[in-house]
């Protein structure tokens, strides 16, 4: 076994402190182990004989650090707090564990804790996943109630992005993982300060990092604001794919996505949830965004029991449009504002036939291929220019302009070609005139250039020299 990596197969058997495991398949993929990639490391599902399963971690050799183990025991103290079950955790030492270390040298620093259960919000935001107003209110209440608690201890995650927030939807629970880089006064300083996420983070993070008490403010935030407004079909369809807001986007004050989340959380939730989204989003520093209590007591004045069970949706296009990662549905005809919840109608006026650019969240046409203002791809098939007219002459009545028709691609051409190879050194198909094709051949000089062989002349002159040396000495005998 190799220090960078574990190679283990579905259903390996592993001891770790005597108690034998074994290595779970993927629930998917049969034969195929169940193994989760993360930015810092990797997670494998194993299953004790009890039936009991947990999770083992081991890190790339960049964060394979000494200091784990001072974090593992920092964190001991902090498992009992609500969200934080990944605290409980061993860690893997040459002192501790040697003959685990020995057969896998990958897994030193590595971790043995328990297995969440349940679905990142990650993998709903990418599978467009509906929820009802209800479960939105319940998993924002949870998740704000978790990250205010561990503000008021002054201590954060400092990476609050969705593919760390583990969701149980039937019982709306919320686990937070990946906290090797948790902030606390008792906490040493992580090998590189988390700096947040696409998506999730702030402005002046990119810089100077976010391993502080207020860290969480922001992507807590913009991801209160995702939970709560995922419920309205008009989030879902016009997502930036990953998370709902693109990295280019964060913190525009003219992004049209902002724009409708705003919209939507002072529409359906009230006009306080809808400022302090605002008011996190023009913040200038974490210190500037609305603390994390605030979310929890506006949030908190939600009666749940009111919420629809049933999620505003409307049905996803059939033909999907592939960007950057994978095949994403086109933002569909927007609901009515009776289909899709007490939405504002000035929201739903704004989108009406328009299409949001992933990269940038720019209101565009939804017949345009391009965004106008970046650029990036959002369409299904480029539009061509329409015809070009002569201007008439002055005073004239202008004449009816001919709109653009799709034209159809030209049949295929038949491209003469030199059958005489010898005579091409390279040859390239070209657009000719009225969309045909032609080639154009690169020919060699008609006189080639003859380049002199030094080394042949020495031979020849080296064998030249040793027969004259040879007829001397006849001569001379």
């Amino acid at each position: 076994m190799g220090r960078a990596h574990v190679k283990l197969d579905a259903n390996e058997r592993i001891a770790i402190g005597g108690q034998p495991y074994r290595v779970a398949e993927h629930p998917a993929l049969p034969g195929i182990p169940y193994i989760q990639r993360g930015g810092r490391g990797f997670v494998v599902q194993l299953i004790r004989p009890d039936g009991e399963r947990l999770a083992l971690k081991y890190f790339k050799l960049k964060y394979r650090v000494p200091e784990l183990v001072t974090v593992a025991a920092a964190l001991e103290r902090y498992a009992d707090i609500p969200g934080l079950r990944a605290a409980r955790r061993t860690v893997f030492t040459r002192t501790t564990h040697t003959a685990l270390l020995d057969q896998y040298p990958a897994l030193e620093y590595g971790m043995l804790m328990p297995w969440l259960p349940g679905v990142t919000w990650y993998d709903l935001v990418t599978t467009k996943t509906p929820i009802s107003p209800r479960e939105s209110v319940r998993l924002a209440q949870a998740a704000s109630a978790i990250m205010a608690g561990l503000e008021a201890r002054a201590v954060a995650h400092c990476d609050i992005a969705g593919g760390n927030v583990m969701v149980e939807r039937r019982a709306a629970h919320i686990e937070l993982v990946d906290i090797e880089e948790m902030y606390g006064a008792d906490l040493p300083r992580p090998v590189e300060a988390p700096a947040g996420q696409d998506g999730y983070q702030h402005r002046t993070s990119r810089e100077g990092g976010q391993w502080r008490p207020d860290g969480d403010r922001f992507g807590g935030a913009v991801l209160l604001a995702e939970m709560l407004g995922w419920n309205d079909g008009r989030i879902r369809a016009n997502s930036a794919d990953e998370h709902f807001f693109a990295a280019s986007e964060l913190q525009d004050p003219d992004s049209g996505r902002y724009q409708l989340m705003r919209d939507v959380l002072s529409g359906a939730f009230g006009p306080p949830l809808g400022e302090l989204f605002e008011a996190a989003w023009r913040s200038a520093t974490l210190a500037d965004c609305p603390a994390l209590a605030a979310w929890r007591e506006a949030l908190s004045t939600i009666p749940v029991d009111d919420q629809p069970e049933t999620s505003a949706s409307h049905p996803r296009p059939a033909s999907p449009v592939v960007s950057g990662r994978r095949a994403v549905g086109p933002a569909a005809p927007l609901p009515s504002p009776e289909a899709a919840g007490s939405g504002p109608e000035v929201a739903t006026a704004r989108l009406e036939g328009k299409r949001l650019c992933r990269n940038c969240g720019e209101v565009n046409d939804s017949r345009e291929s391009f965004c106008r203002r970046c650029g990036f791809y959002i369409g299904i098939g480029a539009r061509r220019p329409a015809s070009v007219t002569v201007p008439a002459a002055p005073g004239a009545a202008a004449p009816p302009q001919p709109q653009s028709q799709p034209q159809k691609a030209p049949p295929p051409q038949a491209v003469p070609l030199n059958r005489n190879l010898d005579e091409v050194i390279t040859a390239r198909r070209l657009a000719g005139p009225q969309g045909t094709l032609q080639r154009v051949e690169t020919r060699p000089p008609a006189e080639p250039p003859v380049q002199a062989n030094i080394g042949a002349w020495l031979v020849v002159g080296l064998i030249a020299l040793v027969v004259l040396v040879v007829l001397i000495l006849a001569i001379s005998g």
